[in-house]
């Protein structure tokens, strides 16, 4: 079983039911996605906009919060509303948390496909 405070497949399994390969591509999609918003957030970071830094937040959190990321979210959720204020203040530690975050996701979703025999 998945760690659920990293990974909580609750809601997808209840929406896609038996459809594993269904899960698992969603997960996969949602990694890729996530990959983007963490490059829009490096970037934004470098500028020191705060305004991209919450933006690529923004991003990182609702594809987190799509397939149940839930550390991801968490931290996301949390960068966003403090680079929406104009804050940046440990805004890059809470950046590579959110990287460490994901690579836990990764392993979970990796986990996912392992035990249901998904290539």
């Amino acid at each position: 079983m998945p760690d659920k405070d990293v990974l909580d497949l609750t809601r997808l399994e209840e929406a896609f039911e038996d459809d594993t390969a269904g899960i698992a591509e969603l997960l996969d999609m949602a990694l890729e996605t996530g990959r983007k918003h963490r490059r829009s957030l490096v970037e934004g970071l470098a500028a020191a906009d705060a305004a991209a830094v919450a933006k690529a937040a923004h991003g990182i959190k609702g594809s987190a919060g799509n397939i149940g990321a839930t550390a991801v979210y968490a931290l996301a959720t949390e960068l966003d509303a403090r680079a929406r204020q104009g804050n940046l203040d440990g805004a890059q530690e809470r950046a590579d948390a959110i990287e460490a975050a994901y690579e836990r996701v990764a392993v979970e979703v990796q986990e996912y496909r392992t035990r249901n025999g998904i290539t």
